[in-house]
């Protein structure tokens, strides 16, 4: 029998299993609710807790009658923000054995694209398209040209935030949907200020609307909705009790105004990038979590490239950095036994390990840290955008040795990897010193007592050897073999 994979996730109110062959095919899907709470959880309750204890274990019953033994749990990111979410993590390894790991907002956003792509390439098939993410408290808007990502920006803005604040202010106010449409483009505003260039779209996937979902599914996969029709979905909603509209719509009066704040939401995203249908697609993170596609890390250094230029990085520089420390780290794999995920993590750094001169390139490699600390990154967990942070900190001239308190968050086992990349990054940032880009091929020699990196230019490379040299001395420190620059003269092809 072939050997089957279970992957469990945890979101507010709702507990979800997939079980998938080892090509990623679906074998069983089940889907639960185990708190009917209107809007969403603010904290776990006992009587919570024990619920979504008690269908993990059903379904851990259900994985053994498959004989499924690879299981992984995830929880969303609303859950991991609880007060006593620890205890909740606590909980469920006592009672089921299971490592719960959270999922942040980018990295749901990242797996929903990543579905798409999978099972819904026809989507990113059009010239141009834009990818409207919707989970509980933000929206995310990723753009595709030729079905190639080209960046993705959020804002902490989605239905159910949405819903609590509007609630808390509607008292006595009338024109409700005059209301939420300029509540929620001042909101917006600075979305629209940071939004890079885009070509005209005609349609929006929407994923994540599982509300708005409901009023306009016709028993497909997909949905597609036009402009007028969300229009009068929400004048509807504005000028109709909730009985009126419960009848007409065929809906629970309970989930009136949820659906309400996805349909403003999502038709004022509309608006103002000009499209003029959506098309509504029942996949979630869940479906991304299962895929064995990895393609999509590209799209991980196309939004790395787009923070870069936001903070004006030299793009030559940026980018041969790139290419030298990638380089070194394919040429030195039996060195450093690192993977591949920790060769995306390189990328990012190498691109982006420069952002904090645009606030001062005196000790820029701090105001580095403290820029990409605060930055989300597109598929990234909340760990790993710390360690680009930190690699960006350790890339010139400290070490994490004399910064232990800096590091200190992580484990023993990340902190290595850390000063492994960083080494690299620093050896990658030194080859192109002078920011010449001298060095047309670069080439590594192993020896059993020292490493030599060569550098084939026709060009001078003092500068470059001598930076090389003296930061050199992390790299030796940490893997324990001395690595030196050397250059060889570029064969002439007359």
């Amino acid at each position: 029998m072939a050997k089957l994979e279970g992957i469990i996730l945890l979101n507010s109110g709702v507990a979800e299993l997939q079980i998938v062959d080892h090509g990623g095919h679906k074998i069983e899907s089940v889907r639960r609710e185990y708190s009917d709470n209107d809007f969403e959880l603010s904290k776990f309750s006992t009587e919570v807790m024990q619920r979504a204890l008690a269908q993990l274990q059903r379904f851990q019953q259900l994985l053994r009658d498959y004989g499924v033994k690879d299981v992984r749990l995830f929880g969303s990111e609303s859950l991991s923000k609880m007060p006593n979410a620890v205890y909740f993590v606590d909980q469920v390894e006592n009672v089921t054995g299971l490592d719960l790991r959270w999922l942040n907002a980018n990295q749901e956003n990242y797996y929903r694209q990543l579905a798409l792509r999978v099972h819904n390439q026809k989507f990113l098939n059009k010239a141009n398209t834009f990818v409207l993410g919707v989970s509980s408290t933000r929206i995310d808007l990723s753009y595709f040209e030729q079905q190639q990502f080209k960046f993705s920006q959020h804002a902490s803005i989605g239905p159910v935030r949405l819903t609590q604040s509007i609630l808390e202010m509607t008292s006595g106010i009338t024109q409700l949907l005059t209301f939420a449409s300029e509540f929620i483009n001042s909101k917006l505003d600075d979305f629209w200020h940071m939004l890079p260039p885009f070509k005209q779209v005609e349609t929006v996937v929407v994923l994540g609307t599982s509300m708005l979902n409901t009023v306009f599914n016709d028993a497909k996969k997909t949905t597609v909705v036009d402009k007028k029709n969300l229009q009068v979905l929400v004048t509807d909603f504005n000028y109709m009790n909730d009985q009126e509209i419960s009848d007409k719509y065929d809906l629970d009066t309970k989930d009136i105004w949820m659906i309400y704040m996805e349909a403003v939401l999502v038709l004022e995203i509309m608006l103002h990038i000009g499209s003029e249908y959506i098309q509504i697609s029942d996949l979630t993170v869940i479906d991304g979590l299962v895929t064995k596609d990895t393609t999509a890390q590209e799209d991980i250094i196309t939004a790395a490239r787009g923070i870069a230029d936001r903070y004006m990085v030299e793009e030559k520089h940026r980018e041969i950095v790139l290419e030298y420390a990638w380089r070194l780290f394919d040429r030195l794999k039996k060195i450093h036994r690192l993977d591949a995920r920790d060769r995306l993590l390189l990328g990012v750094a190498a691109l982006t390990h420069d952002v904090g001169s645009f606030i001062n390139s005196q000790r820029h490699y701090q105001y580095s840290e403290e820029i990409l600390e605060g930055i989300d990154f597109h598929g990234l967990s909340t760990t790993e955008q710390h360690m680009i942070a930190a690699i960006a900190r350790y890339h010139s001239a400290e070490t994490p040795d004399n910064a232990l308190r800096a590091i200190q968050e992580f484990s023993p086992k990340q902190r290595i990897r850390i000063a492994k990349m960083a080494s690299l990054l620093r050896l990658a940032d030194a080859l192109d010193d002078s920011r010449l880009q001298k060095i047309e091929k670069l080439t590594v020699s192993i020896q059993n007592d020292h490493i030599t990196v060569i550098g084939h230019t026709a060009l001078d490379l003092q500068l470059e050897i001598y930076i090389f040299s003296q930061k050199a001395y992390f790299f030796e420190a940490v893997f324990g073999l001395p690595i030196v620059l050397k250059r060889q003269e570029k064969r002439s092809n007359a």
